[in-house]
């Protein structure tokens, strides 16, 4: 394979999956973010409202109902916030992604530390008692801790002075 000199070779190592694993967490809220900002648009909830009424299942009707009403109780600023925090979020992943993936040690430290300060919270969610997801967090919280372990191994193993012949 052909090599970049400042980059390194062109493959797909370990910092490259986590580059790729953050660039598909950005691309999926991106998606969420544009859903979120499109509920800014009082029509869209109008039209939505009026498909749920259409619905001839019962279950699925109240169900979808319950949501709408809890989606419209937020309001136009706690929704327009959100769209502002998912936004920073994003940009945030897709920094770490495009670093990474680049092969930029500053990349590697934002990545190690954003990653390692979410541990804390997923691991409070994990014992709380009214969770319904155990599993899915269960597996975020391996999946952050390997990705931590990881860079934290590639950043000391790059700090290492090399031999010299």
């Amino acid at each position: 394979m052909q090599g970049d000199p400042q980059h390194g070779p062109r493959r797909i190592d370990g910092l490259r999956l986590i580059g790729l694993f953050k660039i598909g967490k950005a691309a999926l809220l991106l998606a969420t973010t544009y859903g979120i900002y499109k509920l800014l648009d009082a029509s869209l909830l109008d039209k939505l409202h009026e498909w749920v009424y259409s619905l001839t299942d019962s279950v699925e009707r109240r169900l979808l109902e319950r949501g709408l009403d809890w989606i419209s109780s937020l309001g136009h600023a706690r929704i327009a916030s959100i769209v502002v925090v998912t936004s920073i979020y994003t940009a945030v992943l897709l920094t770490e992604g495009l670093g990474l993936w680049y092969r930029q040690r500053w990349a590697e430290w934002l990545t190690t530390l954003a990653t390692a300060s979410l541990v804390p919270f997923e691991i409070v969610k994990l014992f709380d008692v009214h969770s319904h997801h155990r599993w899915a967090v269960a597996g975020t919280l391996v999946i952050n801790i390997s990705i931590v372990a990881y860079l934290v191994y590639i950043l000391r193993k790059s700090r290492r002075p090399k031999a010299t012949a």
